[in-house]
């Protein structure tokens, strides 16, 4: 291998190593400072356990991430990942196929997935281009959407097509010349319908849209596994994205709900601030649906063995999809109930990462 070539790629995994242990150690900070957080320390029993287990896959294993687990939850698993190891072993072990960035676009949802499961497009912007709804060039975007959308379609949603992240950059819009104004701000966009959710799931906050992220594996024998769900709900009108203000209660594997949710740094709510609903004992609505319906959204999503699906439950008691995310996983949704992030699969991966 060309020195010079050997030199740039050490230099890049080095940063990679450095930028993310720095990013994760601002978070714990912030938890650890925290005046709702109460540390409980790790025994040197639990240490040894936890180092022991991890070891195999990386010499330098952050303890942080397990104690803050076991001080929220009052629980210590040696099988909560580290969450550096996230990005640094697991997603890239696990989703080695470049061109899986591909179903991150929301624009082509429809197209590959076949209408129905994703929300409903009206059209497209890719890199400065409008499009309709199946890709067929739009001469003139304010013509098009006067002829084309109805007073009946509002509210519409406007968001990125690509490269967004906690729910950033979401606009919600109730007649056309606000889609004439918000379409000029972005390069790339897709204008949506807004799903109404079922009363179901407005129980939990009915002033939010409250999504359900779920998490699949696939096996080492190509079975898609559901491995943790979360329902996020918003807060005090925000979105249901923790980034955002919203907060998420870890569902069972039995359906039932954690007996506590938690904001994005730690903070515990026994019941929703907003609508007083209360976490504890409850069973998740149409929760086997939900696993199957996400089974067969991921086994759609070729060449990615660890996904993460953003799903609602519409007015018509239909599951659907929001968004498929391959790059950002949010371990600590299902961690801060003690349930490590890839569940019964531990191990398994693990034995995935030694064989490179």
């Amino acid at each position: 291998m060309n020195i010079k070539r050997l030199v740039r790629e050490r230099s890049a995994q080095a940063w990679k190593f450095s930028s993310i242990y720095s990013a994760f150690s601002k978070r714990n900070k912030i938890v650890y400072g925290s005046p709702c957080f109460k540390k409980q320390k790790l025994t040197e029993k639990e240490k040894k356990e936890y180092l022991d287990y991890w070891k195999v896959v990386s010499p330098i294993v952050n303890l942080k991430t397990v104690e803050i687990t076991k001080s929220i939850s009052g629980i210590f698993d040696k099988r909560i990942v580290p969450e550096e190891f996230l990005p640094l072993y697991i997603a890239p072990k696990l989703n080695s196929d470049k061109k899986v960035q591909f179903f991150e676009n929301k624009s082509i949802y429809n197209k590959w997935f076949g209408i129905g499961i994703f929300p409903k497009d009206f059209f497209h912007k890719l890199d400065n281009n409008y499009y309709t709804y199946d890709f067929k060039i739009i001469e003139d975007i304010e013509s098009y959407i006067d002829d084309n959308i109805t007073a009946s379609d509002f509210p519409l949603i406007i968001k990125p097509n690509k490269d967004t992240y906690g729910g950033q950059d979401i606009n919600f819009v109730d007649n056309k010349v606000q889609i004439k104004k918000i379409i000029k701000q972005y390069s790339n966009l897709v204008v949506q319908e807004k799903i109404e959710q079922s009363d179901l799931i407005d129980v939990f906050n009915e002033e939010s849209i409250n999504t359900v992220r779920v998490c699949l594996y696939k096996d080492n024998n190509n079975v898609m596994r559901v491995i943790n769900t979360s329902i996020r709900m918003g807060v005090d009108g925000s979105l249901d994205n923790l980034t955002d203000g919203g907060i998420a209660c870890n569902i069972k594997p039995t359906g039932i709900l954690n007996d506590y949710a938690n904001g994005k740094y730690g903070k515990k709510y026994l019941k929703h601030p907003n609508s007083n609903f209360v976490f504890k004992d409850k069973y998740f609505p149409m929760y086997e649906e939900l696993v199957e319906v996400s089974k067969e959204v991921a086994q759609n999503i070729l060449g990615a063995r660890l996904i993460s699906i953003d799903m609602l439950l519409d007015s018509n008691n239909e599951w659907r999809c929001i968004e498929v995310n391959l790059g950002s996983q949010t371990m600590f949704l299902s961690q801060y109930a003690a349930e490590p992030f890839l569940g019964e699969y531990t191990d398994e991966v693990i034995r995935n990462l030694q064989s490179k």
